[in-house]
């Protein structure tokens, strides 16, 4: 990976993308940082120093709404300097990390020393981290953290991601908390008790693993909907829906005139449970790949807005806690670094337009974290957020060696997948990714 820092240069040919836009040799000029001009000719002042686009696609940069940085305490997983890298492999400009960590992000000390952890590596490659904190006390008390004192620090989101909020009352009183600062609640929708490792499938069946049920998902799901009936203000969003019974739900919800969200992830995307290798226990993941009639149901959701937008659920493991039987191991598989293949993948296929790709990659997940505009669009005076990204470039055997992350531990590893990422453009920041 090669960083730079260019205060002026013109990017050209290429092929703009843009939720509104989709337009063929265009030459971008970019001084300090922002766009300056998008033309259909390159500019008259040749001394301007010019990077070849070479016509490929020229896109906003993602923002992942769903990422465990593993920041502060579990370095052994991950470090802010490896995640970053990675999120700039993946073509990322921002992401959303998770308070499941050691300690848990649930006070504002926590979290304010979390922030400045990551700051020299921010800015060194040019990817913001925003933040979320726990909705209650170390994750597993019924005692709601200090919300308000959170919102004013500058979380994005409250969440106990890896943990299904149990009790109702504890929903009320944070939806009811959070509805006037118009701050989400992440919902990781699992009723436990299950002791699943694997829904029920060909693959868990011949490995003898007890079966994750759907029912732990769909039932927390409406026991939540229930609850935010009561506090209609309040925003709910649901974590890595994999039940194609919940896209349904969501939708009634919102025709109630609920605020309710939700995402999926790649994986649950491009696999299903009888994809599963039984030698990779990356495939272990919560919540769990689901039925083939599953994975349709969430493209279709994604494609016609019902799913607003992917999110990787990004979960680094060192190698122990990956090592032994899927019944022993932990959840959790890599994303970052493979979502831009599983959405070229699902283009090629017609499973999804290239409008909704760059939507669901990077415009919505903006909007839903309330982020500027240069977040999700390429607009004349703003900073520049972009990847250059070859949308022809044949499949690719993904291989361990390949990850900048810390661990390794990814599902997508023996796949191939389509395209790749050239060049990310960062504010003044140009970053050779191939």
């Amino acid at each position: 990976m090669d960083i730079q820092t260019l205060s002026h240069y013109v990017l050209g040919p290429v092929r703009l993308w843009t939720v509104d836009r989709e337009e063929p040799s265009q030459y971008i000029e970019v001084r300090d940082g922002r766009i300056q001009k998008i033309s259909g000719q390159p500019p008259s002042d040749t001394s301007i120093p010019k990077i070849d686009g070479k016509n490929f696609v020229l896109m906003p940069a993602g923002v992942d709404e769903q990422v465990h940085l593993r920041v502060p305490g579990q370095e052994h997983k991950e470090t802010a300097e490896t995640g970053l890298m990675a999120a700039v492999k993946g073509g990322y400009a921002a992401i959303l990390t998770m308070p499941n960590t050691k300690p848990v992000i649930d006070n504002v000390k926590v979290l304010k020393e979390a922030m400045d952890s990551v700051r020299t590596y921010e800015e060194r490659f040019g990817v913001r981290v925003f933040w979320t904190a726990a909705i209650t006390e170390n994750l597993s008390s019924s005692k709601v953290t200090p919300i308000e004192d959170l919102a004013k620090a500058g979380i994005k989101a409250l969440t106990n991601d890896g943990l299904g909020v149990l009790s109702d009352e504890v929903m009320e009183e944070s939806f009811k908390r959070l509805a006037p600062l118009g701050i989400p609640l992440l919902q990781h929708a699992e009723f436990l008790g299950h002791g699943g490792s694997l829904a029920p499938s060909s693959v868990q069946e011949s490995l003898k693993v007890k079966p994750y049920p759907e029912s732990a998902e769909i039932d927390m799901v409406v026991r939540d909907l229930k609850v935010l009936k009561k506090c209609p203000e309040a925003r709910y969003h649901i974590l890595h829906i994999t039940s194609g019974k919940v896209v349904p739900l969501v939708r009634e919800a919102r025709e109630q005139g609920l605020k309710v969200t939700c995402e999926v992830t790649p994986h649950h995307l491009y696999f299903s449970g009888e994809d599963i290798d039984p030698k990779n226990t990356s495939f272990k993941m919560n919540p769990p790949l689901r039925s083939p009639e599953d994975r349709q149901l969430l493209w279709e959701g994604l494609e016609n807005g019902d799913v607003d937008f992917v999110s990787t659920d990004h979960a680094p493991h060192e190698p122990l806690v990956k090592s032994g039987s899927f019944d022993e191991v932990a959840f959790g598989t890599l994303g970052l670094e493979t979502t831009l293949g599983v959405l070229t993948w699902g283009y090629r296929e017609g499973k999804l337009s290239r409008r909704r790709w760059v939507e669901v990659f990077s415009l919505k997940p903006a909007q839903f974290l309330g982020l500027d505009s240069s977040y999700g669009d390429l607009q004349v005076g703003q900073e520049i957020r972009g990847i250059l990204f070859d949308l022809e470039a044949p499949d690719h055997l993904i291989q361990e060696k390949d990850f900048s992350s810390l661990s390794k531990n990814s599902c997508f590893i023996g796949s191939h997948l389509p395209g790749k990422l050239i060049k990310s453009f960062l504010g003044s920041k140009v970053i050779s990714c191939e």
